[in-house]
């Protein structure tokens, strides 16, 4: 059976690889956050101005998104920033 499975290319060679943890998507998505911040306050065309600041934005929603999730299911991730310091702070706002 095996050698029909080599013939077929059915055999599977790689190991399974495994899938980032819900910690690790949050912290991913920190430091996209993080990166964001940081190319805002680089740009001086008016027009990357703008697109720092939808990069920011969609950076937010994308972690306060995960941390909300991740409240849900019960993980918890002990290096993050709470969803209520991210609303306090207004940290998109303080941009605009």
């Amino acid at each position: 059976m095996a050698a029909w499975r080599r013939l077929l290319g059915l055999y599977d060679t790689e190991p399974i690889k495994k899938l980032p943890g819900m910690t690790e998507i949050i912290e991913q998505a920190r430091r996209e956050w993080l990166y964001a911040q940081e190319y805002y306050n680089m740009v001086t065309d008016p027009d990357l101005v703008d697109y720092a600041v939808f990069l920011i934005k969609a950076a937010e929603r994308k972690y306060v998104y995960l941390l909300r999730k991740a409240r849900v299911e019960g993980v918890t991730y002990p290096g993050g920033v709470s969803i209520s310091a991210i609303i306090e702070s207004g940290a998109v706002r303080r941009v605009l």
